[in-house]
């Protein structure tokens, strides 16, 4: 009981209840950014750490979160899941954080989550996609604020099998968890559009892998017409690069992931024709909004360059954090998880983002389009492209339900 004539006035600051321990009033509102800051990843994280800067930044010169000031509390995970679960731990143990993001790698992302359930404190993603962490591993103080690895390889999917000349379709993946989920999803949404298409077994180089020629070969000795290939970083970019002295894009198509950054770096070196990219929040795909334009502007003042997908996702999910949060009117973690679910918020990406409760998946869209190189920047583009609402991606309830009961057995 409080003692009102020892500080009672000072202990009753201490109202508040986040991250499971009690905090002064004024007591600023603590982010922990668990991040893949090395490693694979580290290219990916920093520039969603980039845009969570200035989202951190816009957030004070407005006064807050709740009148509180918020405060990044910043960790590297190195990109392994154990040293992720072990600075997600720090953070919230010594750090006393309210809120925990950051994750790249799918691996990571799932050891983080498991720390994020056990001590109760709510975890979001705009980065790391495995549906697992929606479905067979879900723990309720965790949310997606992105479409999941499954989605995407349904947009990609629902992409192909409007390619009516396409018959074969060899796939590919990074040798890791989002690899064999996106290659497995892929797969399986296709087949169930287009029965016709023949799907040659995935081939999975390691993680980071640069030295492509023998997987371009095995897959190009199938004949495909397309291939569709579930990798990043070093790997995505020495495939392109690699494969244009096989006669890669001559014969056959790429379907792959072709975020902002990955098209920046390809620059000139992107082949003419015949490579698809899926995406997550390409700058010049978006609604052309004050907001958006605002956003791009504050990006290249800071950083001399557009912002990435990971850019744009980074922001967006601070912000529906601190959204939730003022609809709750609290930051404690039960309140959290209560509003993210009964919230809608108009972000980067568009109007309406909300977040399924079942499930903590946001319906964010995804984006497939074609490699383009245009006048108006000096690096390709994605053109002629399909935006895939979130709705018609994510999975049932039905079906998470009987994976969760699968998972179990």
């Amino acid at each position: 009981m409080l003692d009102l004539k020892k500080g009672g006035l000072a202990a009753l600051a201490m109202a508040m209840l986040a991250g499971g321990h009690a905090v002064a009033a004024d007591a600023p509102v603590k982010i922990g950014f668990a991040g893949d800051l090395t490693g694979a990843c580290a290219a990916l994280t920093e520039d969603e750490l980039n845009a969570v800067k200035i989202g951190v930044d816009e957030l004070n010169a407005k006064g807050g979160i709740l009148g509180r000031k918020v405060e990044l509390v910043i960790r590297d995970s190195q990109t392994k899941p154990d040293e992720g679960a072990k600075v997600a731990r720090e953070l919230i143990v010594d750090e006393k954080i309210d809120v925990l993001t950051g994750v790249c790698s799918s691996a990571v992302m799932l050891a983080e989550s498991a720390v994020s359930g056990e001590l109760k404190v709510p975890f979001y993603a705009t980065i790391g996609s495995t549906q697992r962490a929606n479905i067979e591993l879900y723990q309720p103080y965790f949310w997606q604020a992105q479409a999941n690895a499954t989605m995407e390889a349904y947009a990609a999917a629902e992409y192909v099998a409007k390619k009516a000349e396409w018959k074969t379709i060899a796939t590919m993946g990074s040798d890791y968890e989002w690899g064999h989920t996106s290659v497995a999803a892929f797969s399986e949404r296709l087949k169930k559009l287009r029965p016709d298409v023949t799907i040659i077994d995935p081939i999975f180089p390691k993680v980071g892998e640069t030295a492509m020629a023998p997987y371009i070969t095995t897959a190009l000795n199938t004949k495909p017409d397309a291939v569709f290939a579930a990798l990043f970083g070093g790997s995505l970019g020495s495939l392109i690069k690699q494969g244009q002295g096989f006669g890669f894009f001559q014969r056959t198509n790429l379907v792959t992931l072709m975020t902002v950054d990955t098209l920046q770096s390809m620059g000139s070196a992107m082949p003419a024709s015949n490579v698809y990219g899926i995406a997550r929040a390409p700058f010049f795909a978006l609604e052309q909004t004050p907001e958006v334009k605002a956003f791009i502007e504050k990006y290249r003042a800071a950083y001399k360059e557009y912002p990435t997908d990971w850019s744009i996702n980074g922001y967006d999910g601070l912000m529906f954090y601190a959204a939730a949060a003022e609809h709750a009117k609290s930051v404690a973690p039960d309140a959290i998880i209560k509003a993210i679910s009964e919230i809608s918020y108009d972000g980067l990406r568009g109007k309406g983002l909300k977040v399924r409760a079942f499930d903590g998946q946001m319906n964010a869209p995804s984006y497939v389009g074609k490699a383009t190189k245009v006048p108006e920047y000096d690096f390709p583009i994605l053109t002629e492209i399909e935006k895939f609402p979130g709705e018609a991606l994510m999975v049932s309830e039905d079906a998470i339900a009987a994976a969760r009961k699968a998972a179990k057995k």
